[in-house]
């Protein structure tokens, strides 16, 4: 038996056990990050962006102490991640939280800031109550500041905050072009784009002109959706600014639609293919159709009534699969609208490099093609494989060639005028940004965007393996309790036969 000696030496060496454990915890932090998206772990372009802060920066969060317990979580994931900078930036990075709510002159204070106030709905005994709440933050370095009017729940948090100190960190953002003049779209039409690009850069509308070069000022080029033919004399400007190491990133439509119209796609043809040629990347004469992809609404006779029916349109794909490169890094899903594949030139010397993909069943047709909502595909629809339809090469004859980076759809990034602009997923948003990242060098922030997981699509299966997956399930708990009875059966009969045999003891 144990003395009460031994009990107290045990306890001892117990606690001390415990106060060493905390004291090295203290000297040697450790955390081991096991979400999808590395969500609660500092990546290293937030951690270079914290060692190269040229002064101190002030978070101020703007949080309403009383909210629904769904929307708290926001809270305290924002006070866990300015800690997390805080301990991280030596001392650079100081925040303070402000229950907005608490005073009428800090709602009032909140207001002036430029936060945005939310309409909450909570639910007590029964009872709804509308909430008017602030998640929202400012960020301050010096004289410069920035805004983050609202702050949502399951959001990409640590670009949200480390963009907003890059921002108010840039004395002068480089400009970027935004090419005008041959049925572009405008910047009125890239709302959501721009809200984006604006954050690092400062998004400008110009023009090439055939004798004058591109001005120096601009530090890559966005063309978006042409519907024109760009002169050649205005493509050798662009040759021209790529040889000086310049980037440039172009949304093109090879497929040219009109579904309002008519139910005829055909290719468009201007100068950009053959341009294209001339720098290593070839836009094949095809129209890409992908299993994988979005739905459109088909009205339909339903009795009485015609209703919208959502039907499956392998015309616009949606690419989950990605190159490991950086305008690549973070994304999760992109979504096209009518596309063409990308292939190296024969007998280039450009560096091709493919950047998107589409998914394992995908196919390839011939222009022009008949849409027909009515049709059914069927797995014999996709005989092929992935399909390039995103790439860069470099591009230039200076000693620092400028990159050209190339997506075969111009209106995936496209939100449209008017009342009511088009929301898009924030992918398509994020990987245009990256390439204007990539093609600038700014390469600081890249991935970030998008490191909140979102799209986990399931694995596509055959119906053979599905089929087999299901009597697998079926068949194999039976098999295990059958083989738990006979190995039990044959344990007792052992059993059995050692009492009876001669010798044994009860």
């Amino acid at each position: 038996m144990r003395t009460q000696a031994q009990y107290i030496r045990n306890a001892i060496l117990l606690v001390a056990v415990v106060v060493m454990a905390n004291l090295v915890g203290q000297r040697f932090k450790f955390r081991l990050d096991l979400t999808a998206d590395r969500r609660y772990s500092l990546s290293e372009a937030t951690l270079k962006l914290l060692r190269d802060l040229p002064e101190a920066v002030t978070v101020t969060a703007w949080f309403t102490e009383e909210m629904p317990p769904d929307l708290a979580v926001a809270r305290q994931d924002m006070k866990d991640l300015l800690v997390e900078y805080a301990a991280r930036s030596n001392g650079n990075v100081v925040f303070e939280f402000i229950d907005p709510g608490s005073a009428d002159s800090l709602e009032a204070r909140a207001r002036e800031e430029g936060l945005q106030q939310l309409l909450a709905t909570t639910r007590e005994k029964d009872k709804a109550e509308n909430l008017r709440i602030y998640m929202g933050a400012t960020v301050r370095m010096g004289d410069r500041k920035t805004v983050i009017p609202v702050i949502q729940q399951g959001s990409a948090l640590e670009w949200t905050v480390s963009s907003a100190i890059k921002e108010v960190s840039i004395v002068e953002k480089p400009v970027v072009g935004l090419l005008q003049g041959h049925g572009e779209a405008p910047p009125e039409a890239l709302g959501q784009l721009m809200q984006n690009l604006n954050v690092m850069y400062s998004a400008q509308a110009m023009a090439v002109y055939d004798t004058l070069p591109v001005h120096d000022r601009f530090a890559a080029l966005l063309i978006v959706d042409p519907q024109d033919s760009i002169p050649p004399a205005q493509l050798a400007r662009i040759n021209d600014f790529m040889d000086k190491g310049r980037g440039v990133v172009l949304l093109y439509s090879p497929v040219q639609s009109d579904l309002g119209g008519s139910p005829v796609l055909d290719l468009r043809r201007t100068g950009v293919d053959s341009w294209l040629e001339r720098h290593g990347i070839r836009v094949e004469p095809r129209i890409v159709t992908d299993a994988r992809c979005n739905q459109v609404q088909v009205m339909q006779q339903l009795g009485n009534f015609q209703m919208p029916v959502p039907v499956a349109f392998p015309y616009f794909p949606v690419i989950s699969s990605f190159a490991e490169h950086p305008v690549a890094a973070g994304l999760d899903v992109v979504t096209y609208q009518f596309c063409s594949p990308l292939s190296p030139t024969p007998d280039s010397s450009a560096h091709f490099r493919p950047l998107l993909f589409t998914s394992e069943k995908s196919n390839v047709l011939q222009a022009p093609q008949f849409i027909d909502l009515a049709r059914q595909w069927s797995d014999a629809d996709f005989p092929l494989g992935p399909q390039v339809v995103g790439a860069e090469v470099e591009a230039g004859r200076g000693p620092q060639r400028g990159r050209l980076i190339v997506f075969t759809n111009g209106g995936f990034a496209t939100t449209g005028m008017g009342q009511m602009p088009q929301q898009l997923p924030q992918g398509n948003i994020d990987l245009v940004v990256n390439a204007v990242d990539h093609a600038t060098g700014m390469n600081d922030l890249l991935g970030l965007r998008g490191k909140a997981v979102e799209y986990r699509p399931l694995d596509t299966i055959s119906d053979a393996r599905r089929a087999s997956l299901k009597w697998m399930n079926l068949l194999l708990p039976i098999a295990g309790a059958v083989a738990y009875g006979l190995l039990r059966r044959a344990w007792r009969q052992r059993q059995r036969r050692q009492r009876t045999a001669p010798g044994h003891v009860r």
